[in-house]
């Protein structure tokens, strides 16, 4: 879905308006329903991806004080304008018309609950428009289900006479299937002179921007129709079309990594966020989350009840049943299985951490081996260190966290307990059990509860 630079080029002089002041309580949830995050990103963003792709123009996000909080999440340069109270679709257009570009000439009009909404669609609805000389293009679609959609009522040329809401509509016109899907594209000139003609419903009190469709045909330019496919001009309404628009975007997702070299085993479990990049000949395995700003490396292979985020995955690594988030995997690195790789944890090349490890903001060398069962916090291990079973670094005194220092070469044997601050030197060992409490010289051996430095102190 992110646009390329060897792309088709993007239209100038379109700006969108992306219609996402609604709450969406037929989700049944606390949070707007544009707010809610599709694979990592907020399904009105993914509105906002797909006109980006076609339009170079900043787009304008119609918000409500309920809303407000996506603009901080939309990318740098979106517009935004807000509706006060919720007084209809027309009204909504109206609030958005003082902050039109200079320049834009043309008004792309989206709805914020199409997540699904393809670049194509929006690219043949302006060119519809523009080849029909018409002020008002419009895309409708078949619904499988109608209910809640706007009937369009079309004339003998094919074209839109007007748009008749379900509230509004008889009997008759509800066994209609053709629904209008909320996307226009209209001339600006003609919109800002149209908005002023839209009245409120007596029934409701809403302004309908669908009574555009009717001021067009009174004046003669009935409206083009962009028939398209409810596959992505659907909107979302409930949880079960949120599902649905989910499991749409993961398909599309993962195809494209396959298409580029990814093999998937079983697609249809594996969850990636579109921000992810994957090299060619990676390895996914069933039942992977991907997400965040995360990269891996070719051939890496990342196997089943994996979970990555915001991570940066070398060439040639293993990840096995782990979680890992915010931190990094040198090339040939292993990890798990069940391992937690907690933020900013830094793994060698070649480095091995096994199941049952945990490890947060730590720095492990090349080659360094992590043994089951282990934690390790703030600590950095040299590189072909050992860290055998059950290590544990005390890292945390009720106040404060402190470091741990393991230089090149160190041994620490099952079950040590390290307490920080403090440094193992290059080579130094530890014994089975051994809880230490002081420094350990290069070279030396520690034994015991409190540990003993046994050799390599004069």
């Amino acid at each position: 879905m992110t646009p390329s630079s060897t792309g088709p080029e993007r239209l100038s002089g379109v700006t969108a308006i992306i219609l996402a002041a609604g709450v969406g309580s037929r989700m049944g949830a606390a949070e707007p329903k544009v707010l809610h995050p599709l694979l990592g990103r907020p399904m009105a963003l993914w509105v906002l991806e797909s006109i980006h792709t076609v339009a170079s123009d900043p787009a304008i996000l119609l918000l409500s004080p309920a809303t407000a909080a996506l603009h901080a999440l939309a990318p740098k340069g979106t517009l935004r304008a807000e509706q006060p109270e919720p007084r209809g679709t027309g009204d909504a257009v109206r609030c958005a018309i003082p902050v039109l570009p200079v320049g834009a000439t043309e008004i792309l009009i989206a709805c914020g609950d199409t997540p699904l909404l393809e670049p194509s669609t929006i690219s043949a609805l302006i060119a519809a428009r523009r080849a029909a000389k018409v002020p008002l293009a419009l895309a409708a679609f078949h619904a499988e289900d109608p209910t809640g959609y706007g009937r369009v009522e079309l004339n003998d040329a094919g074209r839109a006479t007007r748009i008749i809401e379900e509230r509004d509509a008889s009997p008759e016109t509800r066994e209609s299937d053709l629904v209008n899907a909320g996307l226009y594209v209209v001339e600006r000139a003609w919109l800002e002179t149209a908005l002023k003609g839209l009245v409120a419903s007596k029934a409701t009190g809403e302004i309908y921007l669908t009574d555009l469709v009717a001021a067009a045909a009174a004046a003669g330019s009935p409206a083009p129709i962009l028939l398209g496919s409810g596959a992505d001009l659907e909107g979302v309404n409930d949880r079960r079309q949120f599902a649905d628009a989910a499991a749409a975007l993961r398909e599309r997702i993962n195809a494209g990594h396959m298409e580029r070299g990814v093999g998937m085993v079983d697609p249809t479990t594996i969850w990636i966020d579109p921000t992810v990049e994957i090299a060619a000949d990676v390895t996914i395995e069933p039942n992977v989350m991907i997400s965040g700003a995360t990269a891996i490396g070719a051939r890496s292979c990342i196997e089943s009840g994996s979970r990555i985020h915001q991570s940066q995955i070398g060439e040639g690594c293993t990840v096995r049943s782990s979680d890992i988030s915010e931190s990094r995997l040198r090339d040939g690195a292993e990890v798990g299985p069940f391992a937690h790789i907690r933020p900013g944890c830094d793994i060698g090349a070649g480095a091995h951490v096994g199941n049952y490890a945990e490890l947060k903001a730590t720095i492990l060398g090349a080659r360094v081996k992590v043994g089951h069962h282990s934690y390790l916090g703030d600590t950095t291990v040299g590189e072909a260190a050992n860290i055998g079973a059950g290590t544990i670094t005390a890292n945390y005194d009720g106040v404060a966290k402190h470091a741990t220092s393991i230089g090149a070469g160190a041994f620490t044997g099952i079950g040590t307990l390290i307490v920080a601050p403090l440094s193992m030197g290059a080579k130094s060992k530890t014994g089975a059990g051994t809880v230490l409490l002081e420094d350990l010289p290069d070279g030396a051996l520690a034994v015991g509860v409190p540990a003993r430095i046994i050799t390599g102190r004069e």
